[in-house]
């Protein structure tokens, strides 16, 4: 059976989960947040999240003491580390990508990665969603 994902693929695929689920955590937190301190809207609305608060000086006060509370869980440091090991896993998901750009197109895509992130973006996406079978050796 042939592989139909390589390493650059695996760690990114890994490492974008893992910033997701930090991610997760950190929103279950500020839910939490909301609805133990029965945060509302002048209008009536519980917010989803913290940015959605209307009161812009009861907006800060949370933030503050939401911010203490992913602190104090670890889960600000992790999601720092798990972005660094993001980027340089979506690096590598480029490189291989590049590495298989036709020469007159390489340096182009070279360029375009690192001036635009939607360039950067599209190469990451298309790479991710290649089937290395089809690759040859």
């Amino acid at each position: 059976m042939k592989k139909t994902m390589n390493n650059a693929q695996r760690a990114y695929m890994i490492a974008k989960a893992r910033v997701q689920e930090i991610e997760f955590q950190q929103e279950k937190i500020e839910k939490k947040y909301i609805a133990d301190k029965g945060i509302v809207n002048p209008d009536g609305s519980t917010p989803d999240f913290l940015w959605c608060m209307d009161d812009d000086a009861a907006f800060e006060k949370a933030n503050e003491e939401c911010s203490a509370l992913i602190v104090a869980a670890g889960l600000e440091s992790a999601l720092n580390a798990a972005r660094d090991d993001l980027k340089s896993a979506e690096d590598c998901l480029i490189a291989y990508g590049l590495s298989l750009a036709p020469a007159g197109v390489r340096a182009t895509l070279e360029r375009g990665v690192k001036q635009n992130a939607a360039i950067r973006q599209k190469v990451i996406d298309a790479t991710y969603r290649l089937d290395v079978s089809t690759v040859s050796a």
